[in-house]
């Protein structure tokens, strides 16, 4: 008795000690409705909401508290999600003849869907939408298109294939994809307000996913699982995983740390050009990872979620 007595505490302080110095960690989150069909893109808000789309026209919603099934009631394949304000949000992707579909949802209206000005279309794998509301949306066959009051086909060659865009406040926006007709990596570079497209090949595999920290600063990464710094209009290699990625996130307020995510439920984490390989929780493909702040995010797997906290 007397030693149960004396243990008490001592868990007691170590269960406190614990909760205060415990860091973040990722953990499994089930979706409501779920198991998920296929999750393809997440996206946050700056006032922290997110949403999460996939196979069968599926996407989740979270408001800052719970995720809610919204439904688009489309049977495509979103692979493209840009979160807005108010719980309004954009969605890319394509029908079964991998002709590409935009998809709106506002809380008054619902999902309604976008018929772009020129068909055919190319299948659309991601979109993103800046603060003054300019969206862009990118795709194979090279296509590249920008939305104001109406989407508009800015930028194409079908030698390339776009995987993912980003754009930062400035105008200034990163593509990445790959040359077709020599396999590698490519990425293409413009300013929305004035145009002056550039587009450049890499060393390396097809790039996956990008992410702009300033006007001329970024990331990007690729299949073959390298790390690359965007500056000022080139990218350099600087780290080398080991393992196929597909997905890339900065952490808030800094510009030199990243989560990254693969098949397998790869994760990894890249501070100050340290490379560090934290336990998944899952061994399902992990498509695109979330940031919220420094301390929340989200991951998107087959059929759940990832959480970080």
């Amino acid at each position: 008795m007397n030693k149960l007595l004396l243990a008490t505490p001592v868990f007691l302080i170590a269960t406190a000690c614990s909760d205060i110095w415990l860091e973040p960690f990722w953990s499994e989150c089930a979706l409501p409705g779920g198991p998920a069909l296929g999750l393809r893109d997440i996206a946050a808000s700056p006032s922290g909401e997110v949403w999460v789309v996939g196979r069968g026209g599926e996407a989740w919603y979270f408001d800052g508290e719970s995720w809610e099934p919204k439904p688009s009631g489309f049977n495509y394949e979103l692979t493209g999600v840009a979160a807005d304000e108010g719980g309004c949000c954009w969605a890319v992707g394509a029908d079964n003849q991998e002709n590409g579909r935009v998809l709106r949802y506002d809380p008054d209206d619902g999902w309604t869907e976008i018929i772009l000005s020129e068909t055919p279309v190319a299948f659309l794998a991601d979109v993103e939408r800046e603060e003054d509301g300019t969206v862009l949306a990118v795709g194979s066959k090279g296509e590249v298109w920008r939305w104001r009051t109406d989407w508009e086909l800015v930028w194409s060659d079908a030698d390339y294939l776009w995987r993912a865009v980003d754009l930062h406040a400035s105008g200034e926006v990163l593509v990445v994809g790959e040359r077709i007709s020599t396999g590698n990596g490519a990425f293409l570079r413009f300013n929305y307000a004035d145009g002056d497209f550039t587009v450049e090949d890499i060393d390396g595999g097809r790039l996956e996913d990008c992410a702009m920290t300033d006007s001329d600063a970024g990331w990007a990464v690729d299949t073959d699982g390298c790390i690359y710094r965007y500056d000022s209009g080139t990218l350099e290699m600087v780290a080398d995983t080991g393992v196929f990625l597909r997905g890339l996130a900065v952490e808030p307020d800094r510009d030199d740390a990243l989560w990254l995510c693969g098949p397998g439920g790869v994760l990894v984490h890249y501070v100050g050009g340290e490379l560090e390989y934290p336990d998944s929780p899952t061994d399902e493909n992990l498509y695109d990872l979330v940031l919220v702040n420094g301390d929340e995010g989200w991951a998107a797997a087959e059929q759940l979620l990832l959480e970080y906290r």
